[in-house]
């Protein structure tokens, strides 16, 4: 038995509109594409045993198993594929859509990187003769000398600390949690985190821990 015209149309527009990402976790789960392959997922077409998917990479069919006994099966099993394609993934059920800007301890850290970035870029214009020359000789500690090697010989962990930092965030947080790697938040939250470091972290999962708490309180 197919299914209805009607009911077909209304499960692909719900699935369109409030799923899409759930569709993209799909092809990534159970037919094996990519992240990038898989974005842009939108369901075409459904039978009851077929979901057709058209993505980036392509038209895709995704096998609905078990397969639906009727249009009224549709809400359950999509459910279930869901869960199961989080887990086949390694993602986790509470979803992060959004970038909150850094506050306390964060706003201190992020200062703090951000005139490193700045003394740093600046270091070539730091020449005998110039105001800026004159100022540090007299007012660094142990003078210029002193501030142009300090600038030079973090460079280097730096650049470690904050690069595995934006790793890690990826790694343990933004892709777990549903933010794509190259969309516009994940570019947010990366250049914060370079900038912020562990606070960025921190607020993230106090982002995931609010949506826990929703998540479980709408259960009861």
């Amino acid at each position: 038995m197919a299914l209805n015209e009607a009911h077909k149309a209304r499960i692909v527009e719900h699935m369109n509109k409030d799923h899409a990402k759930e569709i993209s976790q799909y092809l990534r789960a159970f037919n094996g594409l990519s992240a990038s392959a898989a974005r842009d997922a939108q369901l075409t077409d459904m039978t009851l045993d077929t979901m057709t998917v058209r993505s980036l990479s392509g038209t895709h069919a995704v096998a609905i198993a078990p397969p639906l006994g009727s249009a009224a099966d549709a809400r359950v099993r999509l459910v279930d594929m869901s869960q199961r394609a989080q887990q086949m993934l390694g993602l986790s059920d509470i979803q992060i859509a959004q970038y909150t800007l850094p506050r306390g301890v964060g706003v201190v850290t992020t200062f703090g990187v951000a005139l490193y970035v700045v003394c740093a870029a600046t270091l070539p214009l730091v020449k005998p003769g110039t105001l800026v020359w004159d100022l540090l000789d007299a007012w660094f500690p142990f003078g210029v000398d002193a501030y142009a090697w300090l600038v030079k010989a973090i460079l280097v962990p730096v650049l470690a600390i904050h690069a595995t930092e934006a790793w890690w965030m990826t790694r343990t947080r933004l892709s777990k949690h549903g933010i794509e790697t190259g969309t516009a938040v994940w570019w947010f939250w990366i250049v914060n985190v370079v900038f912020e470091g562990v606070p960025c972290m921190q607020r993230f999962d106090g982002l995931v821990a609010t949506e826990r708490k929703k998540k479980d309180g709408a259960k009861h």
